[in-house]
């Protein structure tokens, strides 16, 4: 090979070296000037109130930038001031969740999904969203936790609670929703679960909320299950009973943990044992982590005279939930016919405070006006059910306020 030919082949590989080198900074460098430009014209269409001009742009924009949370936020205030809200929530949702943006833009699709969109299952995802980015979201966690107490989903109620706890993140009437996980009936409940089924009419989550918040007067006239139904009463339709409508749900979703939870307490109260044991034979793998089947199992042995393993039963109910008055007032029967005096003694205060405290509750307009003094009493209700979590989290947040 030639002198000259080798030169002109080591010329172009070192031409080669350099474009490499320069090509990737000059790309970056044209790529932030052709955001900038953009973000500048979406600045000004919008300052202008210029909306199709502010989509156009902004849809550019996105197409060639499709991780820049800003385009996506343009686009979707350009639907937003066009009143096209499902197009601006699935634009907000676009935002990616490591941009500065993403967390108020979660807020925005909560916001549209409980009020326009009449969707709540998005706008539960979207507070999930906000607290994978944000764990001390108060208002995401708030949001939850309403929502999953309107809804039934007592489990899903319980760990957001006991979540936002752990986060010191939790809403004040999160306790008085933990506290009455199993009874909490409202009438704005049944309204919110009707609205919501007329967007998704066949959802079995709303069809079962709707039907079990409505109130039922033996429950209510009954002592031990008691709680605050909060806004005008709603009745079933004409000609139909609540008792009805849950069997007809039960026949179309046999294996509901609420339902069969609600169907097995009216066939304990009716004294059904086999009614109550079939019931407990359908529910599915999840109740053996819910504190309602517990105690479901601990009547059967009850009713059997298998007094020890009733005990049992009802002790690992509360376990679970160690504010069930319920399942004290039922072990301290069976500790009773056990002539077990001392813990008699201890399981009947226990209920008679759950019983004042309920009282107090019934008196509220709405779980989130609950007053200081009811919680702390159930604090103290906590301590002395031997809480180690609930309690100890109330009488923080107590001690918080008070030092403010």
């Amino acid at each position: 090979m030639s002198r000259r030919r080798r030169l002109t082949l080591l010329s172009f590989a070192v031409i080669v070296v350099v474009a490499a080198c320069v090509a990737p900074s000059t790309y970056r460098g044209w790529c932030n000037f052709r955001k900038r430009e953009a973000a500048a014209l979406c600045r000004a269409a919008l300052s202008r109130q210029r909306w199709d001009e502010l989509e156009s742009i902004a849809d550019r924009w996105s197409a060639w930038d499709p991780q820049n949370g800003e385009a996506w936020q343009y686009r979707a205030q350009a639907a937003g001031f066009k009143k096209d809200w499902p197009t601006a929530a699935k634009f907000l949702w676009r935002i990616p969740d490591g941009d500065p943006r993403a967390v108020q833009a979660m807020i925005e699709v909560s916001k549209l999904a409980f009020t326009h969109l009449n969707d709540p299952l998005q706008g539960g995802k979207a507070c999930e969203r906000i607290l994978q980015n944000d764990p001390q979201a108060a208002g995401a966690q708030q949001q939850l936790i309403w929502f999953y107490a309107m809804t039934l989903q007592r489990e899903k109620l319980l760990r957001q609670i006991r979540t936002a706890i752990n986060v010191q993140s939790e809403p004040r009437e999160a306790y008085v929703y933990f506290f009455l996980a199993d009874t909490s009936r409202s009438g704005v409940a049944v309204k919110l679960n009707e609205r919501w089924l007329e967007s998704a009419p066949d959802a079995e989550l709303f069809q079962v909320a709707r039907v079990l918040q409505l109130p039922d007067s033996e429950v209510e006239s009954s002592e031990t299950s008691a709680a605050p139904s909060v806004g005008d009463a709603p009745r079933a339709p004409t000609g139909r009973s609540k008792q009805e409508l849950v069997d007809e749900l039960l026949n179309r979703f046999p294996h509901n943990i609420e339902l069969l939870a609600y169907k097995a307490e009216e066939r304990i109260t009716a004294g059904d044992v086999d009614g109550v044991a079939a019931l407990l034979s359908q529910a599915p793998d999840a109740a053996k982590q819910d504190s309602r089947f517990w105690r479901i199992k601990g009547w059967l042995h009850e009713s059997a005279n298998e007094l020890e393993e009733a005990a049992a039963a009802y002790r690992q109910a509360l376990e679970l939930h160690s504010l069930d008055w319920n399942t004290m007032n039922r072990l301290s029967v069976v500790e009773r016919r056990r002539q077990n005096v001392s813990e008699v003694e201890r399981l009947t205060k226990l209920v008679e405070h759950a019983k004042a405290i309920r009282k107090g509750l019934r008196q509220l307009p709405a779980v989130e006006l609950v007053t200081p003094s009811i919680l702390i009493e159930l604090a103290k209700l906590a301590r002395d059910c031997g809480d180690r979590e609930i309690g100890p989290a109330l009488e923080r947040r107590l001690a918080g306020e008070n030092a403010r």
